[in-house]
């Protein structure tokens, strides 16, 4: 009979596939190389069956891993959730969420619906901005954690930073839509400065040398997705947006490929809230390790 499946082993597992490097995954957890590799023996023990192909150089699933990984993910988020609940009536206060409207909209909606419903007596207000106004917002005290973009130059004076994840970067443009065919290549752009989605789009066509032209600028990511479906620009978002009515352009669509950038999250004051703490915990859960994207 197979032994328990346990949660520490699993969380293992799903990094693993998320990570697709076992460095990365012991740096995750500050656990050795071979440390991780034992826990996923253990766990293929414990399940009776290989669960990664015999190549470690690339990670793939056997059908066994395959048919593992829904349960695995099932099972975190219902621990996850167990344990937030049990601890959720201790945890009370204010927590002012700092994050541009991007995140706001496409990646943090069902992340806050988790955290409201798991810890009811914390009210969280949400302060959007770009990143480097939210970077003097948590160095004046007006925001207590922020989910932002990492940038050159670009933090908080006060409080802890840490990496979540990279996201890709990508061309988007209507459905059915030929505005990236025009030249000059009309571009929907956040407002000149210190913006990575906007430079990194610029210096890709000025190196190719696709001549453009700024159609339209808003801070609000509303305005710009309004004018990319109306087929009068192209956009710049990060490929885990999804959007309907627009499609992903790339290298034959006669776009360059763009760098990515990496989501950071801050803390002005870790420890000193508890509300804050479980926010950037929670956060750091479903953004960082990716769990949102497997529901």
């Amino acid at each position: 009979m197979p032994r328990h499946l346990e949660i520490g082993l699993l969380r293992t597992f799903v990094m693993l596939l998320e990570e697709q490097s076992v460095t990365r995954v012991a740096r995750r957890l500050n656990r050795t190389q071979p440390a991780v590799s034992l826990q996923l023996r253990r766990l293929e023990d414990a399940a009776g069956q290989p669960l990664f192909e015999p190549d470690r150089r690339r990670l793939r699933l056997t059908r066994h891993g395959e048919r593992l990984l829904p349960y695995a993910l099932s099972m975190l988020k219902m621990h996850d959730e167990a344990c937030s609940r049990l601890a959720c009536e201790e945890v009370a206060g204010r927590v002012t969420l700092g994050c541009p409207d991007l995140y706001a909209a496409f990646l943090l909606p069902r992340t806050l619906a988790s955290f409201q419903n798991s810890y009811p007596g914390v009210e969280v207000t949400v302060r959007c901005a770009l990143s480097e106004p939210l970077s003097h917002d948590m160095s004046n005290g007006l925001v207590d954690v922020a989910l932002a973009t990492s940038m050159p130059g670009v933090r908080p004076t006060l409080g802890s930073s840490r990496v979540l994840r990279k996201e890709a970067l990508v061309w988007l443009g209507a459905e059915g839509g030929k505005a990236f065919t025009h030249s000059p290549l009309p571009l929907a752009m956040l407002p000149e400065g210190n913006h990575l989605y906007r430079n990194y789009a610029i210096q890709a066509l000025n190196r190719t040398g696709r001549e453009w032209r700024i159609a339209c600028v808003s801070e609000s990511i509303a305005g710009l997705v309004a004018m990319t479906l109306a087929d009068a620009a192209v956009l710049v978002l990060a490929e885990s947006v999804k959007v309907d009515g627009l499609r992903r352009l790339d290298a034959s669509d006669g776009l360059p490929p763009l760098p990515g950038v990496d989501l950071v999250l801050w803390c002005r004051q870790p420890g000193a809230s508890a509300a804050a703490d479980h926010l950037a915990a929670h956060i750091a859960h479903y953004i960082g390790s990716g769990a949102g994207a497997h529901r």
